[in-house]
C-alpha cells in the first residue's frame, strides 16, 4: 500500500515537473523544446528549470522538517513557521544583507545558518514543558514580531524580499548543497529516529543520549527550513499539515515510514501552487507564498480543531 501511494504521489509529481516547464505567462511548446528552439530553452533553462527544482526541493525540505520537528517534539502542530523559525531567519538573513551588501549572493546560506541557530536557541531558551497550545501561541507571536521587523526593515532600506519568481541558478546550487549537507546528518542519525516513539523517562532507563539526537536534528530542521525561507520567503503552516496528509493515508504507519510522501506531498503541492500563481492571472504573478497559504491555513484550522485539545 505504501509503495503504491508513493508511486502515486511520484507519478503526479513528474506530471506537475511537466505542466510547470510549459505553463506560464508565456506558453511553451513542447515540439519548440524538443526541437531545440534557442528563444524555448533559453526560457526553459534560464527561467523556469531553477524555479521548477527549488520549488521540488524546497517543498521536499519543508515536509521532512516539518516530519523531523513534530517526531523530535512529539507534537503533532508545530513546524518551523508556527514557532517563528522562517520569521527570524528571514529577519537576521536580511539584517545581514543590509549591513554587508557583499553577502547577498549568498542569502540561502545564510538564511540556513540562521534557521539553524535560531532553532537552537529556541530549544535553550522555551521550557521543555509547555503545553501544545502555549507553544504555537508563543511562537505565533513570536512570528508576527519578526515579520513586522522584516518589513520594517524591507522597505527602509529598499531590499526586496524573497521571491520564486527571482531564483537564480546559484541560489538554485545553494539550496541543494543544504539538501545535501542535511541529508547526510539525517543518514547518521537515521537508526536513532525510533527512540522518539518512546517518553524521556524511557529514554533515561534505556540510556539514549535524547538531548543529544534533540539538537542533531534541530540542526538539521533549522538548516532546511532556514535556507527555504531565504529562496521563498515564509510559509505559514505548510510543514504542519504535510505530515498529517501522509498519515491520512497510513494512519498507522511508523514516523520514519511517512517521510517518503511527506516529502512528496510538499514538492506536489508548492511546485503546483507555483504554477498557480504564474498562469492563474498571467501575465501578473501572485505570491506563490500567498497561494499557498490559502491552502495550507484552512487545513491547519482543521488539523487545530481535530487534533488541539488531544495535543493540549
Amino acid at each position: 500500500m505504501h509503495k503504491a501511494y508513493n508511486g502515486i504521489l511520484a507519478v503526479a509529481l513528474i506530471i506537475s515537473v511537466g505542466a510547470a516547464l510549459l505553463l506560464g505567462s508565456t506558453h511553451l511548446s513542447l515540439t519548440a523544446l524538443l526541437q531545440g528552439d534557442p528563444d524555448a530553452l533559453k526560457l526553459a533553462i534560464n527561467y523556469r528549470l531553477p524555479r521548477i527544482i527549488v520549488a521540488v526541493v524546497g517543498g521536499a525540505m519543508i515536509g521532512l522538517s516539518g516530519n523531523l520537528l513534530q517526531l523530535v517534539l512529539r507534537n503533532h502542530l508545530v513546524d518551523a513557521s508556527i514557532l517563528g523559525i522562517m520569521n527570524g531567519s528571514q529577519f537576521l538573513t536580511l539584517c545581514l544583507i543590509v549591513l554587508i551588501p557583499a553577502l547577498t549572493h549568498l542569502n540561502v546560506v545564510i538564511a540556513a545558518i540562521c534557521g539553524m541557530l535560531l532553532l537552537i536557541g529556541w530549544r535553550i531558551v522555551i521550557p521543555k514543558q509547555r503545553s501544545t497550545m502555549q507553544l504555537i501561541l508563543v511562537g505565533i507571536a513570536t512570528a508576527m514580531t519578526f515579520q513586522s521587523l522584516t518589513q520594517l526593515t524591507s522597505e527602509g532600506f529598499g531590499v526586496p524580499l524573497p521571491s520564486l519568481s527571482t531564483v537564480t541558478w546559484g541560489q538554485t546550487w545553494q539550496l541543494l548543497i543544504v539538501l545535501v549537507l542535511g541529508l547526510m546528518l539525517l543518514i547518521i542519525v537515521w537508526p536513532q529516529l525510533k527512540y522518539f516513539a518512546l517518553s524521556s523517562e524511557q529514554l533515561r532507563l534505556l540510556k539514549v543520549p535524547e538531548t543529544r539526537l534533540l539538537y542533531f536534528i534541530l540542526c538539521i530542521v533549522g538548516m532546511w527550513a532556514g535556507a527555504v525561507t531565504g529562496l521563498l520567503g515564509v510559509i505559514f503552516f505548510l510543514g504542519a499539515v504535510l505530515p498529517q496528509m501522509s498519515r491520512l493515508m497510513a494512519p498507522h504507519a511508523k514516523s520514519q515510514a511517512l517521510f517518503a510522501p511527506t516529502a512528496l506531498w510538499g514538492s506536489l503541492l508548492l511546485l503546483n501552487a507555483d504554477t498557480l500563481a504564474r498562469t492563474i492571472v498571467a501575465p501578473t504573478e501572485l505570491p506563490t507564498s500567498a497561494v499557498l497559504l490559502a491552502i495550507s491555513g484552512p487545513l491547519f484550522v482543521l488539523l487545530l480543531i481535530k487534533g488541539g485539545r488531544k495535543h493540549a
